[in-house]
């Protein structure tokens, strides 16, 4: 085989240091760009970096500034609810005294939904214990004791019947009640009654025992909260129409100290000659950044003018790549600088991602977005007369006749993302309640 050495010359785009630099600062929220200022402000010399406040100010009164000389602070503390896991932790370090089924009981919390239910099957906990499945069901049968009832179901029905075997009221017909649950889905009480050897008063009687229990159990605990971000923007309506503000409360400000550098040094002369560069470059880019995510916002509001006046069903078909031909940059920069974003409107904080909508014919810019046409079904089903409800083909004449065309399929792909059950459910549903 013979062995060719040859030359070639090609064009591409490379990035370097600084443009990936510049990019991840252009994606950072307010607190993230904050907390990346403080790591540069005590690498860097010249830089300083004054963070923002924290928090208001308490206003005066029982709750905070000037209280009253009978205020009792720790009367005032909130009594924090345990977490799901401690909770359950702390009864089983009473349950099982012996070390290995308490080892294959946390093996079993590891797989606690925050529901309360076990997400995991009963083989797979055996795996990851290294026991055999029987040792694992007995242990699971010993979680099942613990409270509240219901934690550690594998299902809906065993949920409910270790609830009801704690209040004392499994009884061998509301067994076979919750042991066939889809058919109180479909409405069939008069089947349901007869496997129950029953009436469908007493099928109606137990529905109502049922009610009364708890399907997720594990949600009276405390939960992690997301932390509540303070929005990057906000949009207020002026005169003119409505106009995007940066929100400057959240951002840190940026002073590069500056003057003659007098340092004998070569070598630390050197050294702060770079630290000034890279400050006055990180101070630019963050500009660029300001600029280029309130361009952004100022194109979104400027064509989503409607959704802020009249709400979801005004939002018209916008991409990122409209955009960024608007602006003249790159689809993946608007996508960055949108990215985690929350802008304050009057009405409500919102993801800057929720002002753009594809069009539900592709390429009609000019027709309806998908998010307007499913907020107008949302908004048909929700007039509906709940003992006659809609099937989609008059869903669809609906919305034909309010200017928005829809294909039956559509408007059933609509009502899934909405959680809006078929009309034999909705009607079989407004029965039961009836």
């Amino acid at each position: 085989m013979e062995m060719i050495v040859a030359q070639r010359q090609t064009q591409g785009l490379a990035m370097t240091a600084k443009m990936q630099a510049a990019l991840r600062i252009l994606q950072m929220t307010n607190l993230d760009l904050s907390a990346h200022l403080a790591e540069q402000a005590l690498e860097n010399p010249c830089l300083e970096v004054t963070m923002p406040d924290a928090a208001p100010p308490l206003p005066t009164g029982v709750a905070g500034g000037a209280r009253a000389q009978d205020w009792d602070e720790i009367a005032a503390l909130e009594s924090g609810k345990p977490s799901l896991y401690a909770h359950v932790a702390d009864q089983i370090a009473l349950a099982f005294p012996d070390d290995g089924p308490r080892r294959v009981a946390m093996v079993f919390v590891e797989a606690l939904e925050p529901t309360g239910w076990l997400g995991t099957p009963v083989e797979a906990v055996a795996a990851s214990a290294r026991v055999a499945v029987p040792v694992a069901e007995a242990v699971l049968t010993r979680l099942h004791q613990l409270e509240p009832a219901g934690l550690f179901a594998r299902s809906l029905a065993e949920c409910l019947k270790l609830q009801a075997e704690d209040k004392g009221l499994l009884t061998w017909e509301l067994s076979v009640i919750l042991d066939n649950l889809a058919l109180i889905a479909e409405g069939r009480i008069d089947d349901l009654a007869e496997m129950c050897d029953g009436t469908p008063a007493d099928v109606r009687a137990a529905l109502a025992a049922i009610r009364g229990l708890d399907p997720k159990p594990g949600l009276a605990f405390a939960a992690a909260e997301a932390p509540i971000l303070p929005p990057d923007l906000r949009v207020v309506r002026r005169a003119d129409g409505w106009t995007v503000e940066v929100n400057r409360g959240s951002l840190p400000s940026l002073r590069i100290r500056e003057g003659a550098l007098t340092w004998a040094d070569a070598e630390a002369l050197a050294y702060m000659r770079r630290a000034r560069s890279s400050a006055r470059w990180l101070k630019r880019a963050i500009e660029r950044r300001q600029a280029t995510l309130l361009a952004t916002a100022a194109v979104l509001v400027r064509h989503q003018a409607a959704f802020l006046d009249g709400g979801p069903r005004h939002l018209r078909p916008l991409t990122a790549e409209a955009v960024a031909e608007e602006l003249e940059l790159h689809p993946s920069t608007i996508s960055r600088a949108v990215a985690d974003r929350l802008i304050e409107t009057p009405r409500g904080t919102l993801p800057l991602r929720v002002f753009f909508s594809r069009a539900v014919a592709p390429g009609n810019a000019e027709g309806p977005s998908q998010d307007a046409a499913m907020a107008l079904v949302g908004d048909i089903v929700a007039g509906e007369d709940r003992s006659k409800p809609l099937s989609d083909a008059a869903i669809v004449k609906k919305a034909t006749a309010a200017g928005v065309p829809l294909a039956r399929r559509t408007v059933a792909k609509y009502r899934d993302l909405l959680g809006i059950p078929s009309s034999y459910d909705r009607r079989q549903a407004a029965a039961l309640t009836a």
